[in-house]
């Protein structure tokens, strides 16, 4: 029985271990799907050791675990992910359950610094021994990343540059921006101007300190009065008897009341200027205004239409008499006051123009204090032209028809009338507004991570020695006495020697190449017969002659200087001898510690 228990708890263990490591094998390969955004590096590799349930072994000395991660995985394995982060200077392993990182080591950097003075002098009569104490650097670097914390920005300088949102209240004086007068350009009426209303929000951008544009919606309302003291006159109409009539319509102090209220789309430019240290500011601007009337009325307000007869035939002028239809219409009695429709064109166009002051009340509000001037340069009138009189309904109807003044048109208002051409609505007063000026806040600094290389430097000192043989001294003297016992002669304008003995110039090379520390010149001489300057040209020929010569001995171009003398040295033979001119041809070859004779 306890065997079967046994058996049984072994089976159980065995399948839970089973089960426990297809689970872990199956968490190890599972992809990883995250975004990092300045994540530090201890934590990203937490996180993902967390996800895939693999072991992440690291030193901290190699990684810089504060530097920020910013990336964007997507179905990428566990072992992709950390090569992508680390880059290509660390080893990423993976081995069973454990990804191991690791530094690349680089390898140390050997250079020399050679000594410039030599730290011991030996010398002896054939050299001269130098021994300079050589410095060796190695170098080894690795890379780390340092955090940099951000300095604390200084505030930004004030700006006018930027977004600005404006809204304006104005009011002041305007007026239709008519006349009225009659086809022989006679006055028959005033026009009186009205209040004027504006309402405007609108967007500035400024793209310069001064000057910037804007773009806005407004509402304008312009209103007038026009007063009209006119004859009017019918000629052979009819009267109730049938009688024929001149009929009279007198207007007096008729006044009307017009208003109009527009929507306007309101584009311009506009510039400010800072007028003081606080800075109190100076603005001013002009644009465009298309609109669309929205509501426009007119209606009655005073005044009076008298009707008179004029009949000619009899030289009677008649009035006030209400049996016959000569009476005087009072506003406001038999009249209505309602106001009535005021047909206007559908599109606006006016130009405006703006100045004024603008005051700081905060960091970013700023009231605005100015004028406003705007005038409609299109004509507005829609009405059909006729003239003005007045037709109401009869006290009498006969046949169904209308009789009473039949011939007068029906009054639809002083813009109706033949005495007004054009209709063009302006505006001036006072503004009063608020602007806002939109300063994004600074971003927060944040902090800033630099890479470079951690290197540590050791160095040794190796010896390194210099020998300078010294010329041997018997190499000057062996030079003079051979020329002692020999000379180079020249004939007359000739630059073949004459060798005596011939292996005079085989010797003193053999002597020079012995001795390569060893220095000659070569002296060129001539006779007196030629000129000066051919004996100049001459002896350095014959100079350059005998240097070529032991050139091609074997002597070195660096051992050999050259010079010539003309005849200004005559050859001294000794005491005793007898000096020929012969013995001013000729060619010395003296050691350069030597004086020529």
């Amino acid at each position: 029985m306890n065997n079967r228990f046994l058996s049984l708890f072994l089976c159980l263990l065995l399948a839970l271990c089973g089960a426990q490591a297809a689970q872990k094998k199956k968490t190890q390969h599972k992809k990883l799907t995250k975004t990092y955004v300045n994540v530090p590096l201890q934590e990203v590799l937490q996180d993902i050791g967390k996800r895939t349930d693999y072991i992440i072994d690291y030193s901290e000395a190699d990684l810089d675990l504060a530097a920020p991660v910013n990336r964007k995985f997507k179905e990428a394995s566990a072992l992709s992910a950390i090569r992508k982060i680390l880059g290509k200077q660390y080893i990423v392993k993976a081995k069973r359950s454990v990804i191991k990182i690791t530094n690349i080591p680089v390898p140390p950097v050997t250079f020399q610094s050679p000594a410039l003075q030599p730290s011991v002098v030996e010398e002896d009569e054939e050299k001269i021994v130098k021994t300079y104490q050589d410095t060796t650097f190695s170098v080894v670097c690795k890379m780390v990343t340092q955090r940099i914390e951000p300095e604390e920005q200084p505030a930004p300088e004030p700006t006018q540059k930027g977004h600005y949102v404006q809204t304006m209240l104005g009011a002041g004086y305007g007026s239709m921006g008519y006349s009225l007068r009659d086809d022989a350009g006679t006055k028959v009426g005033k026009n009186l101007g009205d209040f004027s209303g504006l309402l405007q929000v609108q967007y500035a951008c400024y793209f310069h300190e001064n000057w910037g544009f804007n773009v806005g919606i407004a509402f304008s309302g312009y209103g007038s009065y026009g007063r009209l003291n006119n004859t009017n006159r019918w000629n052979s109409v009819g009267d109730s008897d049938g009688e024929l009539y001149n009929h009279l319509a007198l207007t007096h102090d008729w006044t009307e009341q017009q208003v109009t209220h527009i929507v306007e789309l309101p584009v311009g430019i506009q510039c400010q200027y800072p007028v003081n240290d606080k800075n109190w500011r100076l603005y001013a601007g002009v644009g465009i205004r298309v609109g669309m009337p929205v509501y426009s009325k007119w209606a009655l307000k005073s005044g009076s239409l008298e009707h008179q007869g004029d009949y000619p035939q009899w030289g009677m002028l008649i009035k006030d008499q209400t049996d016959r239809d000569f009476y005087t219409e009072q506003i406001g009695s038999e009249f209505v006051r309602d106001r009535h429709e005021l047909h206007l064109k559908k599109v606006a166009l006016a130009a405006d123009a703006k100045m004024g002051l603008m005051i700081p009340l905060s960091k970013q509000l700023d009231l605005l204090c100015g004028a406003y001037f705007q005038m409609n340069c299109l004509n507005l009138n829609n009405e059909q032209q006729q003239p003005v009189g007045w037709q109401q309904p009869a006290a009498s109807v006969e046949d169904g028809v209308d009789r009473r003044h039949a011939f007068m048109n029906e009054y639809k208002g002083e813009l109706a009338s033949d005495f007004v051409k054009a209709v063009r609505p302006w505006a001036v007063g006072l503004t009063v507004g608020i602007s806002w000026h939109h300063i994004p806040k600074p971003k927060p600094a944040e902090p800033t991570y630099e890479k470079y290389q951690l290197c540590d430097t050791t160095f040794s000192l190796q010896p390194r020695q210099e020998i300078v043989r010294k010329p041997k001294k018997e190499a000057a003297k062996q030079i003079v006495r051979l020329m002692h016992k020999s000379v180079i002669w020249f004939d007359v304008n000739s630059v073949e020697p004459k060798l005596q003995p011939a292996d005079i110039l085989d010797k003193i090379a053999a002597v020079l190449i012995e001795n390569p520390d060893q220095k000659i010149i070569v002296s060129g001489h001539a006779s007196k017969e030629g000129s000066a300057r051919k004996n100049r040209i001459l002896s350095e020929n014959r100079a350059k002659a005998i240097a070529d010569m032991l050139v091609a001995k074997g002597v070195s171009v660096s051992q050999i200087q050259v010079e010539a003398h003309s005849s200004d040295i005559q050859y001294d033979a000794g005491e005793g001898s007898v000096h020929t001119i012969a013995l001013d041809r000729r060619t010395e070859i003296i050691p350069v510690d030597e004086n020529p004779r």
